[in-house]
């Protein structure tokens, strides 16, 4: 057993997707741990924003107003999965319903919340351990880094591998949250603590503390938009059952954010920067026993693990968007265990950074989290009430008054969020949208450039492919689609000899259809194998039917290649392309030799002119 297949395991056929989907069950536990372990911090934030004389009286009614909002969210998503089934989320919606450039927004805004949602969960849930053993505090960056390591070999392992590992820790730690509560609800309170009189300074500025003590007490809704983005990878009925998860999560999500900040008021808890508020919490609830580093190492579990749900649905988004070609395509392709392998990689990267320039510290990542969820919720909704005006479906008048009412809440937090964050780190936020937007834009314009040029026009082209000579040698072709790189190269290829055969891998069954049909509309005289792949891999299954072809007519030598390839305008642009030609070729001149006799090959460049 190889290293890569002890680590990540053997890779698995593309039959296989179906076995890789979710029972209700699981997918709680994979999409829930973002949503549910926002409230270890979400109470927690209120209680810093608002202070110990303010929180006495106010600490519960923000609650509140946070948790109805909820609910308002979940409901709008539950409606935005019966009409979008397929996945994408806010995107999907406000692509499909307010245009390409609010589409492109809402995509920015949830890849930049997906990555801070693996930096701030890592970091909290370093200081759960920290909370427990403070000898650890130096040490938050290697705690966070090292769950980060371990989460994205569990994700390049498949949805399958993580969901197994996570769904246990979830529910025990949401067991261990409902003993904290009903443990909290029915012990004695300490006697109040007679609090001072409100300095007049603060008095003057109260509604702009309790402003930005709601602004980040709605960190606790983040995560609610990821089953809306990751529908597909539910078993069928994939829709029902993706809704009955999301109400499922909210119900949770929600009791245990209102009970916790409720026995944080019982006891009168207050933020600390030594110990967290739901430490404070299990000390007078538990005491220093068994419970309560129980509870300190499930918190942390479950924060460290909530990363695991933007690793769901970062991959799969990015995938859409490369599909529409805005971002490099190699996203859009499953790897060896059917998991979007390089969004993954990707999204640990940037964490990764993430978390190393803020030095593992909660408290600084918050200010920009919740900006880029609240963006995507408002575009989500407001493209839920345009579809339904415009389609006039059943009950079409009361699914838009609830989007329209989603609609109008997250816009007006929005509004909220921007104000009171803006100068404590938003505005990072604010100005990365615009300049993911632009290379969205600017990405899409360089594909739409490559596609002009290769084109060609069908029919008739075929018959100016006539061999020159009489020649001896096999020669072999390797294709993806019909351009003018491999019209070229079949024109040579055919001035070498009369013995030549083409050959496409099939990874993309839509893609080589459209390949046969231009093959014969072309009137190319030159046979086209299809060589199959369960595997996806495109590099095996070529050399396979070479030494076919080397194995034929031995008395002709080993099997000339004839590959084209292009060369981009500008360096940069090689990260745009799969370079697949280049992977062959390096594929060919490393592999093991079995004879004295060497392979021709012969690479055609086409020459981008932009």
């Amino acid at each position: 057993m190889g290293i890569s297949s002890f680590l990540f395991g053997d890779p698995l056929k593309t039959e296989s997707m179906e076995s890789e989907r979710l029972t209700k069950v699981k997918a709680l536990a994979v999409f829930s741990s973002d949503a549910v372990s926002s409230v270890t911090y979400a109470t927690e934030e209120i209680l810093l924003a608002l202070g110990a004389i303010l929180a006495a009286s106010y600490a519960m009614p923000v609650a509140g107003v946070i948790t109805a909002l909820i609910f308002v969210v979940s409901i709008s998503y539950w409606q935005t999965i019966g009409a979008y089934s397929n996945g994408g989320g806010a995107f999907s919606v406000a692509h499909e319903n307010l245009g390409k450039f609010f589409g492109l927004i809402a995509a920015a805004a949830l890849l930049i919340d997906y990555t801070l949602t693996v930096a701030v969960s890592l970091s909290a849930g370093a200081q759960a351990i920290i909370s427990a053993f403070p000898n650890l505090g130096g040490h938050s960056v290697f705690l966070c880094i090292s769950a980060l390591i371990f989460l994205t070999i569990c994700n390049l392992r498949g949805t399958q591998q993580s969901a197994s590992i996570l769904s246990s820790l979830t529910y025990v730690f949401i067991i261990l949250m409902f003993m904290l509560i009903i443990g909290g609800i029915f012990s004695s309170a300490p006697p109040p603590v007679e609090l001072p009189p409100l300095p007049a300074d603060v008095e003057a500025i109260m509604g702009l503390l309790l402003l930005r003590s709601f602004a980040s007490g709605c960190s606790a809704l983040t995560g609610i938009e990821t089953i809306a983005s990751g529908v597909t990878v539910f078993k069928r009925p994939q829709e029902r059952n993706a809704q009955i998860t999301l109400l499922i999560m909210a119900s949770i999500l929600g009791f245990l954010f209102i009970g916790i900040t409720f026995v944080a008021h019982k006891f009168h808890i207050c933020f600390s920067p030594n110990e967290t508020a739901i430490s404070q919490l299990a000390h007078q609830v538990f005491g220093d026993g068994f419970l309560y580093y129980a509870t300190q190492l499930m918190t942390a579990c479950i924060l460290m693990l909530a990363a695991n749900s933007a690793f769901t649905g970062f991959p799969r988004l990015a995938s859409i968007l490369a599909q529409e070609k805005f971002i490099p395509t190699r996203f859009a392709n499953l790897g060896d265990r059917l998991a979007f392998s390089n969004g993954i990689i990707m999204l640990a990267v940037v964490a990764t950074l993430l978390i190393w320039t803020f030095g593992g510290d909660c408290h600084s990542l918050i200010p920009l989290y919740s900006l880029g969820v609240f963006i995507s919720f408002t575009l989500s909704q407001a493209g839920m009430v345009k579809r339904f005006v415009k389609l006039r479906e059943e009950n079409w008048l009361i699914k838009a008054f609830i989007s329209t009412v989603g609609a109008i809440t997250t816009s007006i937090t929005l509004m909220i969020i921007i104000e009171s964050k803006f100068v404590n780190g938003a505005w990072i936020v604010v100005l990365l949208i615009p300049l993911l937007f632009w290379g969205f834009r600017k990405v899409k314009h360089r594909y739409g450039e490559t596609n002009t040029e290769l084109d060609l026009k069908r029919g008739g082209l075929g018959t100016l492919l006539r061999p020159q000579a009489e020649l001896m040698p096999k020669v072999v072709v390797p294709v993806s689609r019909i351009h003018k790189g491999t019209l070229a190269a079949l024109r040579f290829a055919m001035s070498l000899s009369d013995d030549v055969s083409a050959a496409v891998v099939n990874v993309d069954q839509q893609e080589v259809d459209r390949l046969k049909l231009a093959w014969r509309s072309m009137n190319f005289s030159i046979p086209l194998t299809i060589l199959c792949s369960p595997y996806r891999s495109v590099v095996t299954p070529f050399l396979d039917f070479l030494s076919e072809q080397d194995n034929r007519a031995p008395e002709k030598g080993k099997a000339i290649v004839v590959m084209t390839s292009f060369v981009p305008g500008k360096f940069w642009q090689n990260v745009l392309h799969n370079q697949t030609a280049a992977i062959i070729k390096t594929a060919l001149l490393y592999r093991n030799r079995i004879s004295e006799q060497t392979r021709v090959i012969v690479e055609i460049p086409y020459q981008m002119k932009m």
